[in-house]
């Protein structure tokens, strides 16, 4: 039997820019679908990567600042495919009946998924096609309009007294929760880039949801994340592109706020698991109004742009430059995150989990501060 030595030497032979063949990366690719999930698998790789070949949605190479690859922006709507032939299916062969059929409440934050989607499809399919303010004045009205008709979505209490004090009025609430939600779809929209970083949040996150309440509707989406996961970091031959970014991002926002609201899991939990594309996020906006600049003007002084120039000078393959980047930013926040909830080192709705929020934060500044301490000072072009 290999051991987990000999996997990775494999791993690392064909990612590696000396066997770097798509046979190999497709191989590689359908055989980790098949041991994960069977036939299922290996038909969900097939049908990403079918999509994948497509001529819709491909970006230039280096248009996220670390691809060195023309990719793909569909992703994100691959994904989608295969959560709606798996609800499709379900629904067939079984009495299931999708959540927003039976709850009204869901029914209006999948039509907000839904909008969100559309959204970045339209940019996806042809980029600018939309005016970033008419993006941005869109993801407002959808998501206000959301929590307007559906405040169950918003938290009580988030175990800090102050903004406790402030969600409790109900305009003022309902405003606050509008803009944290509107920045946290575009945070993660930022994020998207790296091999693996986004879809590794995703795929943490789904899996305690899964865990948590074992519905339907989250075992199809950590199944389409997995596979997902597995062609992205392997290949390099996707991004979730802005369908994915803004669907997954309203799709975690939803799921996160509604676990908040029902004391299922604490806000500090949810902080933690969802920290580095809102840190990265504010870092940004802070560091783009130092230079004097536009908090939404392009730069690539990200963490992950910064470790992705760190890695690729000592890493003789682009693709695993690139995913080596996505695994160790994902699995270091929301990885850890999601062990800890595995090994029941606390329960998820206690406040402690801010502990870990800040220890992430840490990590965050004090890998920023040396990355950028010996990188010199660089200003490329960012389309996020």
């Amino acid at each position: 039997m290999l051991t987990a030595k000999a996997w990775v030497q494999i791993i690392g032979n064909i990612l590696s820019a000396r066997f770097e063949s798509t046979s190999q990366k497709l191989i590689l690719m359908f055989v980790f679908a098949g041991l994960t999930y069977g036939a299922a698998g290996i038909g969900a790789m097939l049908l990403m990567t079918l999509l994948a070949n497509s001529q819709l949605g491909k970006d230039a190479s280096a248009k996220h600042g670390i691809s060195a690859s023309e990719s793909s922006r569909l992703g994100g709507f691959a994904i989608a495919i295969v959560v709606i032939v798996y609800i499709v299916g379900l629904s067939l062969i079984s009495p299931y009946t999708p959540g927003p059929v039976r709850d009204e409440g869901l029914l209006y934050l999948w039509c907000a998924i839904f909008l969100c989607c559309l959204l970045g499809f339209a940019e996806d399919i042809k980029p600018d096609f939309l005016t970033p303010m008419l993006r941005l004045g869109t993801k407002f009205v959808v998501l206000g309009a959301l929590f307007w008709l559906s405040p169950m979505l918003i938290p009580v209490s988030v175990g800090i007294p102050l903004i406790d004090a402030l969600i409790a009025l109900p305009v003022l609430g309902w405003a606050l929760v509008t803009v944290f939600a509107v920045g946290f779809i575009n945070a993660l929209n930022m994020a998207d880039g790296a091999n693996g970083l986004v879809p590794g949040i995703a795929l943490a996150s789904f899996g305690v949801f899964f865990i948590e309440y074992g519905r339907p509707m989250d075992g199809a989406l950590l199944f389409a994340c997995t596979i997902f996961f597995i062609f992205n970091v392997i290949s390099g031959w996707y991004f979730l592109g802005d369908t994915g970014s803004y669907g997954l991002g309203a799709i975690l926002l939803g799921y996160g706020l509604l676990g908040v609201a029902e004391s299922h899991f604490s806000a500090g939990f949810m902080a933690a698991l969802f920290c580095y594309p809102c840190i990265d996020f504010l870092v940004s906006v802070i560091r783009r109004r130092r230079a004097g600049r536009s908090p939404f003007s392009a730069d690539n002084g990200h963490l992950h742009n910064r470790l992705h120039q760190f890695i690729k000078l000592r890493v003789n393959s682009a693709v695993m430059a690139n995913s080596f980047t996505g695994l160790i930013i994902s699995g270091s926040t929301s990885g850890v995150v999601l062990l800890a909830y595995l090994m029941d080192v606390l329960p998820p709705e206690s406040d402690l989990w801010y502990l870990f929020f800040v220890a992430e934060i840490s990590l965050y500044l004090v890998s920023l501060k040396y990355l950028t301490s010996i990188q010199p000072k660089t200003r490329y072009a960012d389309p996020k």
